[in-house]
């Protein structure tokens, strides 16, 4: 895709120019005294929230690592010397340094910038990201690689505290002792991932960091770089100087902390918003002949006292409304908004506090996404079942399989995109053992300007292959409720998963029978199961109520069309569906989720085994096999040919083409 034309236009930007408009960024960072890197890190704060008031996106997170960033762009050279951001949600800023910046109003709009670190996008974004804990193991690579291959330069990992909380950190930080060349960790310490983080290693860092232990070493340091001054020559220059007098003496007293143990030498924790101790901290380690740790401590959302004051309601924003003054002359004649529908989450939230106090046996696990999964209230009525494992997916899946052996009904609450860390401990610590639990697949489908990294479209695909799995999809808010009573009493393991946005406005308007395993609901369907049908809709989840709407519009048309809606993708309807695939010419199966091993061929699967006769021909509307860009989820889904006018022609197409032959 193209992206999007520059968007920098006066009425989203200052009047008068700015450093950061006028520099040639990011070499001329080298030049800047103190002053001018002050003033530059407030522009750059400005505009990140001009740009999120336009097109949201990313905020708290990113006003945090201004500095940082500025620092890391003025001592090495970029994308000769390698950055690994983690997660990578927090680097906006990083992409105005480099190349970017006029086009930072695309931000996460189709066609536009990646809210994350895209290879694809620009040299600078060295590895690609959105989910947590990966920066070290991929920086510990890309050293290794630079160290055989007798490269020089530096490789910098910038880890959140909250990506702590993640098995790989730990897989990687247990390979330290390996690397024996430069390796540079920044472990950036705001207290905070999504919600405040959670666990021992958040504890320990939180004593680090509050410890008189470590005050003397953290002023010396301190002390002697903030006496730079911060007009006149380049702060790079200065620090410089200062560093290599004092390079002897900077960490001289033993942190003696854990990060240390496992063979990094550690320096801090400092003061992540002062500039220039953290470039004098960034440019000791860059000489360093090991591995280092870099301890910074950051407030998420610094700059804007709202985001500092509430960084969970402020680490992803929406675009503020423009709004305009109604014209005192012209009567009102605006016509008031229909009341705001329930979101999935929502009703997953409100319904599992019902789902436990009917059911004493039931807790809910989640892996840091307690706001995200709709958990805040019943994190409240239910704290002691009730567990935030932090972003530890893989961990949360087998924890569960553990509380369910332990005679618990565990449900664990989880996106899509996240339970894929977590494939192989459902098949071997869950499934082949038989551990009664449900997961609340939330962000099944597109999930919109989040992008290829965190939409849920290979659920279907890998969940339908697991034996002993469950997997089930409602088409609304109301089957959404039916399913997740029914799955806490079935003493199966299943998925129900369900998308981002609200429930359809069709939501409970059609009277549906109560879940039965592997059962699924007509629809639609004029002709009473009787005589042959010119189509046949089978819809999966999210697919149902549009499927529903072009069954209608073609019954109108005087087609004769059945529209169901699957329910159950594992295990299937086989008797409806064998019988229906008899009586039809063409069938459709219609899915929210990749096309290859998803839906449309567990159904193609049956109909080869199960069926004796002429096969009907079957027709797939689905994601196509490559990873989806981002966008709104209107977008998306049009350009897979998924909105219902979409798939209203393509339907009549094949349904006069087949009256042709």
């Amino acid at each position: 895709m193209v992206l999007f034309e520059v968007m920098n236009t006066p009425e989203n930007l200052p009047e008068k120019a700015t450093l950061l408009d006028t520099l040639n960024l990011p070499g001329d960072l080298k030049h800047l005294c103190k002053q001018d890197m002050e003033q530059l890190a407030q522009e750059i704060r400005n505009r990140l929230k001009a740009v999120t008031d336009d097109v949201g996106g990313h905020l708290a997170s990113n006003l945090g690592v201004v500095e940082i960033t500025l620092a890391l762009h003025s001592l090495f050279e970029s994308p000769k010397d390698k950055f690994i951001w983690d997660v990578s949600h927090q680097c906006y800023v990083h992409k105005m340094l480099t190349g970017r910046l006029n086009q930072m109003f695309t931000i996460k709009q189709y066609g536009g910038l990646s809210g994350f670190a895209k290879a694809k996008e620009s040299e600078h974004d060295i590895f690609g990201a959105g989910h947590a804990s990966t920066a070290l193991s991929a920086g510990l690579g890309l050293a290794q690689a630079r160290d055989m291959q007798g490269e020089d330069h530096s490789v910098i990992s910038i880890v959140g505290d909250g990506s702590l909380s993640g098995g790989m950190c730990y897989e990687a930080i247990n390979n330290i002792d390996t690397m024996k060349g430069n390796f540079i960790c920044i472990l950036n310490d705001n207290d905070m991932s999504i919600s405040p983080p959670v666990g021992s290693m958040a504890n320990y860092i939180t004593s680090v960091r509050t410890s008189p232990i470590y005050n003397f070493a953290r002023n010396k340091f301190e002390r002697i770089v903030n006496r730079i001054p911060g007009i006149g020559e380049p702060l790079v220059r200065k620090v410089e100087k200062v560093v290599d007098l004092m390079r002897n003496t900077i960490v001289e007293t033993k942190a003696g902390v854990l990060f240390e143990e496992f063979g990094f030498k550690y320096l801090g924790p400092l003061d992540g918003h002062n500039i220039s101790v953290v470039m004098g901290a960034l440019k000791y380690a860059k000489s360093y002949p090991g591995p280092i740790m870099i301890h910074l401590i950051t407030t998420k959302g610094k700059g804007l006292s709202e985001a500092e004051a509430d960084p969970v309601k402020y680490h992803g924003v929406s675009p503020q409304k423009k709004v305009v003054p109604a014209d005192a002359n012209q009567p009102n004649t605006t016509t008031p908004e229909p009341p705001k529908r329930l979101s999935y989450t929502q009703v997953f939230g409100k319904e599992i506090i019902n789902v436990a106090r009917t059911n004493p046996k039931v807790c809910v696990i989640t892996p840091a996404m307690r706001e995200g999964s709709g958990l805040v209230e019943f994190e409240k009525v239910f704290p002691e079942r009730y567990f935030d494992v932090g972003i530890a997916e893989e961990h949360a899946v087998t924890f569960a399989g553990g509380v369910s052996k332990g005679g618990m009904v565990p449900v664990l609450a989880i996106y899509s995109t996240f339970l894929q860390r977590g494939f192989d401990q459902l098949i071997h610590d869950v499934c082949l053992q038989e551990l009664p639990m449900v997961l609340a697949l939330d962000r099944a489908g597109l999930v919109g300007a989040d992008g290829p990294t965190h939409h849920g479209v290979f659920d279907y695909s890998f969940l339908n292959l697991i034996p002993n799995m469950v997997v089930c999809a409602p088409k609304d808010g109301e089957e959404l409720r039916q399913m997740l009573n029914w799955s806490v009493n079935s003493g199966k393991i299943v998925s129900i998963r369900y998308p981002r946005g609200s429930v359809p406005a069709e939501d409970g308007s059609l009277p549906g029978a109560a879940i039965e395993l592997g059962k699924s609901q007509l629809l639609l369907d004029e002709t009473a199961q009787s005589g042959k049908y010119d189509m046949v809709l089978l819809a999966a989840g999210t697919m149902a109520w549009p499927a529903h709407q072009v069954g209608t519009a073609l019954t109108k048309e005087g087609h004769k069309v059945a529209v169901i809606n699957l329910r159950f993708t594992k295990p299937l309807d086989e008797e409806t569906i064998l019988h229906y695939a008899k009586n039809c010419a063409q069938l459709m199966v219609l899915e929210e989720g990749n096309r290859p091993g998803g839906v449309h061929s567990a159904i193609l699967q049956l109909l080869h085994e199960k069926y004796d006769g002429t096969l009907p021909k079957v027709h797939s509307a689905a994601i196509a096999d490559e990873f989806a860009n981002h966008g709104t989820q209107n977008e998306l889904l049009s350009d897979y040919g998924l909105q219902a006018e979409q798939l209203q022609t393509r339907c009549e197409l094949l349904i006069n083409d087949s009256v042709k032959a």
